[in-house]
């Protein structure tokens, strides 16, 4: 061939390197073990006593993202087959009643951070999104970052029993120390903050635990809850509520105290007194649950309020007259 013929050295270099790329490209996703990383998600998040369904895996730069991903809280523990056909991606058939309502994640990412080394999770859900940051040399450091997230998304109304809007905010770091090679969220030191908007129910119903006893499920009106913002400081996992307040122009609620954080969340101990005032045109709206209010007796302080006692666990709560 003449020289003038030839090509460019450059060129060849910027084909060959190209065809390199997409050789690598390709070779990933036909490689990649999606099937054993389906399997440790479904195995340990069963270990967890939750459900993951996931409708597909795809590698990334320097990780991996699931889409379509369905988490829920089985009302029995999984069996060896149930888990098996999760893993498999062939539990199409089971549904909300063998394992539970779940809420929808559009997509999440998983990665390795290297500052502080350790994993980033970054996960598009209920229009909006959450990046976790998980630090693992020496003690267990996470932060995670809410951000826009809508209660009228992910299928939330299903699993809650509530029709809302507006939009919430939230920034939670915490440092766990290692207790037994395992991080212990009891004994946390961090911050919770909240800033939350224009949040209303529009309809759905509630179990409201008054008087401590069995909660009844009730049915909501339509409810102007306005802006949720607070800020607990934790240490050595006793959470203490520098601020907490939901305020609109038909309620008010503030509240004082400590969260004692325990092993689990659901296991969490909130220790609040709890003080709230409503318009009285909206109390008659609300019925039976607006006339339990009256049995709260007033705030000593501010008579205006009526004063409540927020106790039990997360996941079982008691609100009962403040005495």
């Amino acid at each position: 061939m003449p020289p003038e013929n030839k090509p460019a050295r450059w060129k060849v270099v910027l084909g060959y390197a190209a065809f390199a790329v997409v050789a690598f490209i390709l070779g990933l996703f036909v490689t990649f073990p999606y099937d054993a990383i389906r399997t440790r998600i479904v195995t340990e998040a069963a270990a967890q006593g939750l459900a993951v369904r996931i409708g597909s895996l795809r590698p990334g730069l320097g990780g991996v993202t699931a889409t379509q991903v369905r988490l829920s809280k089985p009302p029995a523990p999984l069996s060896a087959e149930t888990i098996a056909a999760l893993a498999s991606g062939e539990a199409k058939m089971l549904g909300a009643a063998e394992l539970g309502e779940a809420v929808l994640i559009d997509s999440v990412s998983v990665r390795p951070a290297l500052f502080p080394p350790g994993v980033a999770v970054s996960a598009n859900a209920m229009g909006g999104s959450v990046d976790v940051a998980v630090g693992l040399l020496g003690d267990t450091k996470v932060r995670v970052d809410v951000d826009g997230l809508k209660p009228s998304g992910g299928n939330l109304p299903a699993l809650t029993g509530l029709d809302m809007d507006g939009e919430v905010n939230a920034t939670l770091a915490l440092k766990l120390p290692k207790n037994g090679g395992q991080a212990d969220l009891s004994q946390a030191d961090g911050e919770l903050t909240l800033d939350t908007q224009g949040l209303l129910i529009k309809g759905g119903k509630v179990a409201f635990p008054m008087g401590g006893g069995q909660a009844v499920p009730m049915d909501l009106p339509r409810v102007n809850l306005g802006a949720l913002t607070g800020r607990i400081q934790f240490e050595k996992g006793l959470g203490t509520v520098q601020s907490l307040r939901l305020k609109s122009d038909e309620l008010e609620a503030i509240a004082t105290g400590t969260l004692k954080l325990g092993k689990k969340v659901e296991y969490s101990e909130p220790g609040m007194d709890v003080n709230i005032k409503l318009d009285p045109e909206f109390q008659k709206r609300l019925g039976l649950l607006g006339a339990g209010v009256t049995i709260l007796p007033p705030d000593k302080k501010d008579p205006s309020f009526r004063a409540a006692r927020l106790g039990g666990f997360l996941n079982r709560p008691t609100f009962l007259p403040r005495r």
